[in-house]
């Protein structure tokens, strides 16, 4: 099995040069054992955003790279957020032309339970934001027909 950082050298030496999406199953299969699950779906979400893949320094120890580089998984959540985005984009455009559908982005618990707790606050700013008009009633208020303005008849003056 590969080091991490030879996994993640490799990797990025293949993106950049553009044969990555060449690559036989069985050396695709060796990149994703070393780095497992949750860095090989931040590979992909940054070659989806078309930002520089993530390496493994050599020198420091794995387990201490995998903490740091799962820190940098929660902490760039913008970068999930723009390659779910993007994955849309190009799920659509296979769609359209008859393509093959691009491989889905597995996103790991930890950034799911990120990208949630935003949308939950996002829609909670938005109901308090609904709730200054009307009272904390986030429905609008029905005008009774009496008070609604009639306009007047073509051609009387107003």
């Amino acid at each position: 099995m590969l080091s991490l950082a030879t996994a993640t050298r490799d990797y990025a030496r293949f993106v950049e040069g553009g044969t990555f999406d060449r690559l036989p199953s069985s050396n695709l299969r060796c990149l994703f054992e070393a780095m497992g699950p949750d860095l090989w779906a931040w590979q992909y979400a940054l070659r989806l955003t078309q930002q520089t893949a993530w390496r493994c320094r050599p020198e420091i120890d794995e387990e201490i790279e995998r903490t740091l580089a799962m820190r940098a998984m929660t902490n760039g959540i913008e970068t999930w957020v723009r390659a779910l985005a993007a994955l849309d984009t190009r799920i659509e455009r296979a769609r359209i032309h008859g393509e093959p559908m691009p491989q889905a982005l597995a996103v790991p618990a930890d950034v799911l339970a990120v990208l949630e707790a935003r949308k939950a606050a996002a829609l909670e700013r938005i109901a308090r934001r609904r709730g200054r008009a009307g009272e904390g009633d986030t429905d609008p208020a029905a005008i009774p027909d009496a008070a609604v303005h009639q306009p007047p008849l073509p051609g009387r003056p107003a």
